[in-house]
């Protein structure tokens, strides 16, 4: 008889799976970037450093190796800034920052928040189908009718990405032990917001008054 659309517009809140660290920290120009530079000392003693707190060599990235030389000219030996960037899961976020604590002249410039949008999106748009059907059923009954069946639906999903940025990187200096406690000043967990928007176009029709649909 008709079609009846209707939307919902949802906001769950959801919790980072992991954290990808960036940080730099001081190296030499034995190798350059990528796979190579996971061969400098630096970073050869920061995955031994994570393989014990579960980390595998894979949890760690080189971004880039930038040289500092004043003359212009490449030598060997001259210093570097080794850029990595450390894959870690929630529940180790804190043990790797203390081994990053743990390394000389290390500065972490922030903490990137990975999210499973798309998981948290299953269940979260089937609540807002549910309520659909709800806003739908009370729509017809208000004007007599009722939902026959569904014509079509579309949905989408959206999410902000979430950074910790600091004002100023935080560097830090060697300390005797990876494991001290320290207060780093940032969190160590994140959740976002993740909006789910959801159009339902229902099929309605008149109430079916024959006499076997009211039969008991």
């Amino acid at each position: 008889m008709g079609v009846l659309s209707v939307t919902i517009d949802d906001d769950i809140r959801i919790d980072a799976v992991r954290a990808r660290i960036h940080a730099v920290f001081a190296g030499t120009n034995r190798l350059l970037g990528g796979a190579a530079g996971k061969q400098a000392a630096e970073v050869r003693q920061l995955v031994s450093a994570l393989a014990a707190v579960g980390l595998g060599e894979d949890a760690v990235e080189v971004e880039g190796v930038r040289i500092e030389t004043g003359s212009g000219a490449l030598k060997l030996g001259q210093s570097a800034l080794v850029q990595v960037v450390v894959t870690s899961p929630n529940e180790r976020i804190a043990d790797v920052l203390g081994l990053l604590s743990s390394q000389n002249g290390v500065t972490v410039e922030r903490i990137e928040w990975v999210y499973d949008g798309f998981e948290a999106s299953l269940p979260a748009t089937a609540d807002a189908m549910v309520k659909a059907r709800r806003k739908a059923d009370a729509i017809a009954a208000a004007a007599g009718l009722v939902v026959t069946g569904v014509k079509q639906v579309s949905d989408s999903w959206r999410m902000p990405l979430r950074e910790v940025a600091f004002a100023a990187p935080m560097a830090f200096g060697a300390r005797a032990s990876a494991a001290d406690s320290m207060d780093f000043g940032v969190e160590v967990s994140s959740s976002t917001t993740l909006g789910v928007h959801l159009t339902v176009e229902f099929e309605i029709g008149e109430r079916d008054s024959s006499p076997s649909a009211t039969e008991s």
